[in-house]
């Protein structure tokens, strides 16, 4: 499996402290499958993470993982927020995106009073950015109004579901926003968002697990989720063909009609 969302870089954010660390977390993504992985740091105005310490900080990783034998490949991103990404300079900007394609991973914002994110996004897709959005089940303006994001979707926006919400990890909220999404066919990556081997793991396999329960005959398209589609990111090749899965109108209108209790 490829991962495109994890927080495995040492001492920059709320991802592991050490190498150590960082190496544990690499042995946990193995076992579980994952044999590329996108390290993408916050890159925001919490973490103040400059994009010219990522590549340099990769290439000790790749090192580390080379020494201890651990058989994990390791290539630099980062996860954006939108407001340091109108910062960032253009050579800077090149710095954070997704292994050698043209894909930022924009972060989806928690607060639940973000208004016009989805309009600056659509507004950044219509001046040539590619976008992958992080998380975005866990958004509440896209739980609010689910609609927006299908019409960000439908403008070429792609979405990265976070594998724990499937499981419970974010509660009820966003586990079925998340099977809503990619119920509706506008899921294009699963990913771990892992940060540790305790409070938040890699877990990629549970989670394609999870979601083939939550939407029967999804297991079709788990590796499509898990393998192809990001590796067109990485690569920036155009996305293959999303295999074709079971019909899920119902739960489509269900959830793009769903308002939050």
């Amino acid at each position: 499996m490829i991962d495109l969302h994890t927080h495995i870089l040492p001492g920059l954010d709320d991802g592991p402290e050490t190498m150590q660390g960082s190496l544990a977390l690499a042995r946990a993504a193995v076992a579980d499958g994952t044999t590329v992985m996108a390290a993408t740091p916050h890159v925001d105005h919490v973490w103040e993470v400059d994009p010219e310490d990522v590549a340099p900080l990769v290439k000790s990783v790749r090192e580390a993982l080379a020494d201890a034998r651990i058989a994990l490949e390791v290539v630099a991103g980062a996860e954006v927020s939108l407001t340091r990404w109108r910062d960032l300079d253009a050579a800077d900007r090149e710095l954070v995106r997704l292994g050698d394609g043209p894909y930022v991973l924009l972060e989806c914002p928690h607060d639940p009073i973000a208004p016009d994110f989805a309009e600056r996004v659509f507004e950044l897709r219509l001046r040539g950015e590619q976008i992958v959005l992080a998380h975005p089940e866990r958004c509440p303006l896209f739980q609010r109004e689910p609609e927006r994001l299908r019409h960000l979707a439908e403008a070429g926006v792609l979405n990265a579901i976070t594998a724990g919400s499937f499981t419970g990890a974010f509660g009820r909220t966003v586990r079925r926003a998340a099977i809503g999404i990619l119920s509706a066919g506008v899921a294009h990556a699963l990913v771990s968002d892992a940060h540790d081997t305790r409070r938040r793991p890699p877990g990629l396999e549970a989670g394609v697990a999870e979601a083939d329960g939550a939407v029967p005959g999804m297991a079709a398209q788990a590796e499509w989720l898990v393998e192809a589609a990001p590796a067109a990111i990485l690569s920036g090749a155009p996305l293959p063909e999303r295999p074709a899965g079971p019909p899920q109108r119902q739960r489509r209108r269900a959830w793009f009609g769903h308002r939050p209790e």
